[in-house]
């Protein structure tokens, strides 16, 4: 029994790193000939649906927020997005997509789906729908709002540091 959760555990493992993998080579080989990078482009796909606060735009796009102040400089500069602080709160700064943002966007967003659409035809219909599910299941486990997956993350990335140092004060 184990030994089938080990299998299991291994499988996994392997099959989301090649996932991931699969993932960034596809973005970066659609954004090529694209005005913006892959993590530019996630950028303005959480803006898509309206402004949002800064650490709230880090959070959704799993960027620490100096990094993401980089790429919104970068996107501002190119006219995709407005950066403004809030008047209620001065430290407060929100980004919006410009109309030239939102039209890149929709630009790249039609780009993704016809890839999209090409990959689920290659999966058998009856397995499609199943397919979608579990996708959307392993979302909603990693969603960073998922309280028990910040728990895991934080057990984890705790017991590596403290693994990790027990390595180095041995050598």
């Amino acid at each position: 029994m184990e030994s089938e959760k080990s299998q299991l555990i291994l499988r996994s493992r392997k099959a989301f790193t090649r996932l991931a993998r699969f993932v960034n080579q596809l973005m970066r080989e659609q954004l090529a000939n694209s005005p913006v990078t892959v993590q530019q482009c996630y950028t303005l796909e959480a803006l898509a649906d309206g402004p949002k606060a800064m650490n709230e735009l880090a959070s959704e796009v799993a960027l620490h927020q100096s990094t993401l102040s980089r790429i919104v400089e970068k996107l501002e500069k190119q006219g995709y997005v407005n950066r403004a602080r809030l008047s209620g709160n001065q430290r407060k700064v929100e980004v919006q997509l410009t109309d030239e943002g939102k039209k890149t966007y929709q630009y790249l967003d039609i780009q993704c789906n016809q890839v999209i659409a090409g990959l689920i035809d290659l999966v058998p219909e009856s397995k499609q729908k199943i397919l979608l599910e579990s996708i959307e299941e392993i979302t909603r486990l990693l969603d960073h709002q998922n309280s028990a997956f910040r728990q895991l993350l934080s057990s984890c990335c705790s017991n590596q540091t403290n693994q990790g140092t027990q390595i180095m004060d041995k050598k």
